[in-house]
């Protein structure tokens, strides 16, 4: 697919998202070696190059990405495609809205009690129309 070179902005960003990306993996791979983690620093090695070689073609810009949960460039690439995804049944809506609960990490035993309290609440929210 590529990136045109024409358009400024989407360059100006994907270049922004890449700085943000190798500051953060240069602090990360300092903690994966002091925490003796070399499986997670090798995400962060492969996430701190991600786009780092990069070919023109075409007038467009291509590069390899890492594909890393943690990575800038690749969560707004991972982003774009799930909103893509969305979309079409989305538009249909008369009155969208977002909304993120979050809550701190649970394991796996417990998920199930997490999400009907989540629902719950959810649906308290909506009776008592906090929620839009």
């Amino acid at each position: 697919m590529g990136t045109d070179l024409n358009e400024k902005e989407t360059l100006l960003g994907r270049a922004k998202r890449k700085v943000i990306t190798q500051i953060m993996m240069l602090k990360l791979i300092e903690i994966a070696e002091e925490n003796g983690d070399f499986d997670r620093k090798k995400s962060y090695v492969d996430s701190y190059y991600c786009q780092q070689e990069l070919v023109i073609a075409d007038g467009r810009l291509f590069g390899k990405y890492c594909r890393n949960r943690f990575c800038t460039l690749c969560c707004s690439i991972r982003k774009a495609e799930i909103i893509n995804k969305y979309y079409p049944v989305m538009k249909k809506w008369e009155d969208p809205f977002f909304l993120t609960l979050t809550v701190k990490s649970c394991n796996a035993h417990n998920l199930p009690r997490y999400i009907k309290k989540f629902t719950q609440v959810f649906q308290r929210k909506l009776e008592k129309g906090l929620v839009a």
